[in-house]
């Protein structure tokens, strides 16, 4: 179970800055680029391929066949704060939505 540590402590000039420190090995804060468009399901709102968002990384398993980590990535619409999620697919060389969006089709 991931724990997590806030601290007022740190100060630039007279305001506080609040950080949050998640500890644990496999859980990570990234910004990540986003690798094909689709819609929220909250608020419809979409979010291009090349889009950065920052997310949470974390490791869910291992591929027994490559033998090769397998994340789940999770995000917030910038909108509506609705979560939505994608898994890494080892096999495939790809990423698959894995929930709280749809994929938008690509316009050729």
């Amino acid at each position: 179970m991931a724990t997590t540590m806030s601290s007022t402590s740190i100060t630039h000039g007279e305001k506080p800055v609040k950080t949050t420190v998640v500890k644990s090995k496999k859980k990570f804060i990234v910004k990540m680029v986003i690798p094909f468009s689709l819609r929220c399901g909250g608020c419809e709102r979409r979010t291009d391929k090349g889009d950065r968002i920052c997310g949470l990384k974390e490791e869910i398993g291992k591929d027994s066949t490559f033998d090769v980590e397998i994340y789940r990535f999770t995000f917030t619409c910038l909108c509506c704060r609705n979560t939505f999620s994608i898994i890494s697919d080892p096999g495939r060389y790809d990423y698959v939505l894995e929930s709280g969006a749809t994929l938008v089709p690509k316009k050729f």
